[in-house]
């Protein structure tokens, strides 16, 4: 058997379905019609019956569309376009090519578009269609006077009889018995031209999109509905309205040919072009001569050859050429203005994709920080470390050689023991790094500026969990002023984290400290407080308690012995007793003097690690 021809598998898929009937059968009723017809038909179910009405009709909403299986793959790729790229591409006219893919020979609109005097767009569309071997036809009078008060466009499709349409609040839809109609399948959308202007181009593609507008409610407001077309043309109502056709002459604007396309101009010239000259954007007619000569042959055949001339002369031929051109049917084969209709929205669709693109990569460009900013931010940057480098020694030497730490020896121990606390938390406040603090958060709102960190909205009113003032954000009344800004409220929390003292433990031992990501010089501050300063005030306590205890423990001996012994004299049960006191206050005198050293240490290192990581870390904001 030879294999099945791709045509006879489209018309097999395309074909109603029936009722299958297998091989053997259609053999057995071949040999024994007499037989089976005797033989009574077999009665469908109720529930089958039932079963098979379930299966959605034509008319359903969510109906499976029958798509020629040579149009599917473009079909999907039009919906793919739909769906993905929207924004760039012309809704209405995807629609109508896809209106156009599910059948192979689809419905051709044609707009035609005039000024204000209707009647003579009319006359035009009269002339183009009017077939001049029969008389004249009652759609013909009919058409010419038809009202345009109304402000509707008209839409003319072939019927079998004339007949009007006018409940559709957008368009009225005359129905003539037109052969030209029928045969090429055509309709015809009758509207006049919008006034905007095309100078920028836009315009070329608004005329393969008129607007037809309706009213949207009562207060006179009207809303404009696309209505896309395949080919348009242009009536322009004298020569002052050629110089915004002009621009029909650059067809790279919209990426439209002159097939899709086209004006023409009615002028009182009595010959124009010969038919031989080729189609042009903008094209003179005579209206008034191609009317003379189709009613000069409908008086008679014998007017034939000055029907001829008139009609060649008036410049016609060549629009009606063009108003079918590219609406023949051909199985499996899309028609030409269906092609030149997909292939038109989607190379709108990609030039407006790269606009889009060109625009955001402009905008990136535009975006970019100059080298000279970011030089002048380092230059800020160096200037505001050196500077807090010298603030941290200065301000730091003071602090270790005045009056409150020279409170802290370790002889005045037994009676400043409560003020340790207090006073290490007042070096840390009042000399640890505090112009080097409201300096940075200066540069940081100077990166800022320089669109080199993201901008986010801040609420004045939420209280930063750095800040110490425990105040609750909802008990903060209207009309207070905002607290005073810090680090943390202009950088993002992921890139200066707040340390725990759990996360970085400080030993006064004599360990080292734990690495930890770019910190704000508020945030080590407070760490410092938390972390090094109870661990001084309880180590004072434990010293000072050891040296009670064990000059206690000692005098307590010593006197033990004088009384218990009486061979031992009171030199000697001193002896033991000055022994204890002088261990116990060496001891004092060691454990804490290391211990006020490390502290020193510690806080100086601490403020060189800090002040160097947020250095570093801003450098790579502004590098990077």
């Amino acid at each position: 058997m030879p294999p099945r021809s791709a045509n006879n598998l489209l018309i097999s898929r395309l074909r109603p379905t029936a009722a299958y009937v297998c091989p053997s059968c259609c053999f057995r009723n071949a040999i024994d019609p007499v037989r089976n017809a005797r033989k009574p038909a077999r009665r469908v179910p109720v529930s089958a019956q039932r079963r098979a009405s379930t299966i959605a009709s034509v008319t359903a909403v969510h109906a499976k569309k029958d798509i020629p299986h040579a149009f599917q793959p473009l079909y999907e790729a039009l919906n793919t376009i739909q769906r993905e790229a929207a924004v760039y591409s012309n809704l209405s006219q995807i629609q109508l090519a896809l209106r156009g893919l599910e059948s192979e020979n689809a419905i051709t609109r044609i707009a035609v578009l005039g000024g204000p005097d209707g009647r003579k767009t009319r006359r035009l569309v009269k002339a183009l269609l009017a077939d001049p071997l029969l008389p004249e036809q009652d759609w013909e009078k009919h058409l010419l006077s038809q009202d345009d008060s109304d402000g509707r466009a008209l839409l003319l499709r072939y019927g079998e009889q004339l007949a009007i349409d006018r409940s559709h609040p957008l368009v009225r839809t005359l129905s003539l018995p037109s052969l030209t109609l029928q045969t090429h399948n055509l309709e015809i959308l009758i509207q006049a031209a919008s006034s905007q202007s095309e100078e920028d181009g836009s315009g070329i593609q608004m005329y393969l999109t008129p607007g037809l507008e309706t009213p949207t409610s009562a207060t006179g407001r009207f809303s404009t509905v696309m209505y896309p077309v395949h080919k348009a043309l242009i009536l322009a109502q004298g020569l002052d309205t050629i110089r915004p056709l002009l621009a029909l002459e650059s067809t790279e604007i919209s990426g439209v040919g002159e097939d899709m396309i086209t004006a023409v101009v009615d002028t009182p010239w009595d010959k124009l072009s010969s038919a031989e000259s080729p189609l042009r954007p903008v094209n003179p007619v005579n209206l008034q001569r191609a009317e003379e000569a189709i009613t000069t042959f409908r008086q008679s055949l014998d007017n034939s050859f000055n029907y001829e001339h008139a009609w060649f002369e008036s410049g016609l031929p060549k629009l009606s050429t063009w108003l079918i051109e590219g609406t023949e049917a051909l199985p499996l084969i899309l028609k030409p203005t269906l092609r030149r209709l997909i292939e038109t929205l989607v190379a709108n669709a990609e030039q407006a994709c790269e606009q889009e693109e060109s625009a955001q990569l402009q905008k990136q460009a535009s975006s970019v920080i100059p080298t000279s900013t970011r030089d002048t931010l380092n230059l800020y940057l160096a200037n505001w470390a050196e500077t807090a480098h010298t603030e941290l020694r200065d301000e730091l030497d003071l602090a270790f050689s005045s009056k409150n730490w020279r409170k802290m020896v370790w002889w005045k121990l037994f009676w400043r023991v409560d003020d340790v606390s207090y006073i290490l938390s007042d070096i840390l406040r009042q000399s640890w790094l505090l112009d080097a603090d409201r300096g940075i958060i200066y540069l940081a709102g100077r990166i800022e500026q320089a669109g080199l960190l993201p901008s986010r909205p801040t609420n004045p009113y939420q209280v930063s969990s750095t800040r110490a003032t425990g105040a609750d954000p909802s008990a903060r009344s209207f009309g207070t002023s905002p607290p005073n800004p810090l680090l943390s409220d202009l950088i993002p929390s992921t890139a200066f984290p707040a340390p725990s003292p759990t996360s970085h433990p400080l030993s006064l031992a004599g360990g080292k400290t734990q690495a930890h990501p770019i910190p704000s010089i508020s945030h080590m501050r407070l760490y410092l407080l938390a972390t090094t300063v109870p661990p001084m005030q309880s180590l004072a306590n434990r010293l000072l308690l050891h040296c009670l205890s064990t000059t206690f423990l000692t005098s307590s001996l010593s006197a033990l012995l004088y009384v218990s012994i009486s061979t031992t004299s009171i030199y000697e049960a001193g002896g033991i007793a000055a022994v204890g006191a002088v261990f116990s206050l060496r001891r004092l005198q060691k454990r804490w003097e290391e211990a006020r050293e490390r502290w020193m240490v510690l806080v100086r290192e601490e403020g060189r690690r800090v002040l160097r990581r947020v250095e570093e870390g801003w450098r790579g904001v502004v590098r990077d």
